[in-house]
């Protein structure tokens, strides 16, 4: 009887499980011809976000329409336990991919980045991270990339030649493992044949429903402005219209929805300062009750999103569930 109390405890103590969480945010900032404060408040306020779940520090933070040097001004945004991947540029058109995580929790494999053609002068990028201290034995892999952008069969076709190249990649990669496409991706509609393509292998978060009209407003993440910024003035350049548009994404493979090791937690998919009250007006306009019983501290999101950039940044969280091994006691 005594052996087998032994055996039992020795079980459980291997079941033991311990947790920790990932954030994931990706912004396109519009090659910073925003309010350089508004936009600093905006990155700084992702990792306080409690609207979801619990604040959590972001550890990887993925750009769009990051210029030459541009990338530079991010980083000292973030701060120096921010470290930045490989960043290149190819004279994109759209602006660059830039990509930073937070140096006490990853470590970017060096070796593994590549740049992918996805069309119209533009380039996706492909990192490898993986976990260090609590987070050892962590393994991701993020993708970034900004589509081609407007209507049309043609954009259309450039978005899907673009949808290709990266499954094409992915394809490439170990089984099972964990990734995450994100960025600008310019659909209309769930109709539009790019995110078809996507969801044929990858996982949209909050479902393929369709997401144009005033019934999906929670789910846009672009232009939080109405008009066009008076010439002249910080945000000039930015594109106006109202918030209608879902044109920002974080994709997951399967692997990232299976309850095993790293998972995406249920819920924490959304558009940042988006209370779904702001469907084809400027974000800032009126109050805004992205958190709940907290008016002031929403509005002040939603000035500075409104000034920072002409997208919102989505955000996901992500559970990392390891099994601790446990030495039982022999007495």
């Amino acid at each position: 009887m005594l052996q087998k109390t032994i055996v039992l405890v020795f079980a459980f103590l291997c079941a033991t499980t311990t947790h920790a969480q990932l954030r994931v945010v990706t912004y396109n900032i519009a090659k910073c011809i925003g309010d350089h404060e508004a936009l600093d408040a905006v990155i700084d306020a992702t990792s306080l976000d409690d609207s979801h779940g619990e604040a959590l520090p972001v550890s990887i933070f993925l750009f769009q329409e990051v210029s030459n040097g541009k990338e530079k001004i991010v980083h000292r945004f973030l701060g120096e336990t921010y470290s930045m991947g490989t960043y290149t540029n190819k004279g994109e058109a759209g602006g660059a991919q830039a990509m930073f995580y937070e140096s006490t929790q990853l470590k970017e494999v060096v070796d593994s980045h590549a740049d992918i053609f996805t069309g119209a002068t533009r380039y996706a990028d492909r990192w490898e991270l993986k976990g260090i201290g609590d987070n050892k034995g962590v393994s991701v892999w993020v993708y970034s990339m900004h589509l081609k952008a407007s209507k049309g069969s043609e954009n259309k076709e450039q978005r899907k030649f673009g949808a290709h190249a990266i499954l094409e990649d992915i394809a490439t990669l170990p089984e099972g493992s964990h990734v995450i496409v994100v960025g600008d991706m310019n659909f209309y509609t769930v109709r539009e044949p790019a995110y078809q393509l996507f969801i044929q292998t990858l996982i949209d978060p909050i479902g393929s429903d369709e997401w144009a009209g005033k019934d999906d407003a929670v789910k846009h993440t672009q232009s939080p402005r109405k008009v066009r910024a008076p010439k002249g003035t910080p945000g000039s350049g930015l594109i106006h219209g109202g918030l209608d548009d879902r044109f920002d994404f974080q994709f997951i493979s399967k692997s990232l929805q299976d309850g095993k090791g790293l998972d995406i937690i249920e819920g924490s998919y959304h558009s940042f300062g988006n209370d779904g009250e702001h469907y084809d007006i400027a974000i800032n306009d009126g109050d805004n009750s992205f958190f709940k019983g907290d008016s002031q501290r929403a509005n002040t999101l939603a000035e500075s999103l409104f000034n920072a950039s002409d997208h919102l940044p989505v955000i996901a969280d992500y559970d990392v569930v390891k099994v601790k091994k446990l030495t039982p006691k022999t007495e």
